[in-house]
């Protein structure tokens, strides 16, 4: 069974201005983890909700981000993008996280990916996670502590 890892940023983005996550748990799951896939494909479902913020924002909309895999002698790894622009086909961004198990990419470094290859999506509205589909996925696995600590430590709400 293959196994990708994700990152589960821990601190994000605050008032629109993207910064590098400092602490970012890296989770590992099952390339066959039905509700992981589930929750990527509902982002990539629901991707023209966060074009539409995306070249519309409002002033209560912030941290737009998108999540993407990395493919690196047979290893995956998703990677949060921060800095990100849309040109109707792709998104373009900044790798916002160090990787942990791909060796292709680095910190700060720009890149692109389709919009039909993304695994998540997300921005903040009004302090409120909107979208962050994977993120979902694996705060439910967490235990009602670690939960408790992670909402704690976030910079938004998660509803």
């Amino acid at each position: 069974m293959k196994w990708v890892s994700m990152v589960l940023p821990i601190l994000i983005f605050t008032s629109g201005c993207a910064r590098p996550a400092q602490e970012d748990k890296v989770s590992y799951v099952s390339s066959g983890d039905t509700k992981m896939n589930a929750a990527m494909a509902t982002a990539r479902s629901t991707v023209s909700k966060f074009t539409s913020a995306l070249a519309s924002p409002t002033g209560d909309q912030s941290g737009f981000s998108v999540k993407m895999p990395v493919v690196d002698s047979g290893q995956t790894e998703h990677i949060w993008l921060a800095e990100v622009a849309y040109d109707g086909k792709s998104f373009h961004g900044t790798i916002n996280n160090t990787p942990e198990v791909v060796k292709s990419v680095k910190l700060g470094q720009k890149v692109s990916v389709d919009a039909s290859d993304i695994s998540d999506w997300m921005y903040i509205d009004k302090g409120v996670l909107v979208g962050g589909y994977t993120i979902r996925v694996l705060r439910e696995t967490m235990s009602p502590a670690e939960r408790a600590d992670l909402d704690k430590s976030l910079p938004f709400e998660v509803k």
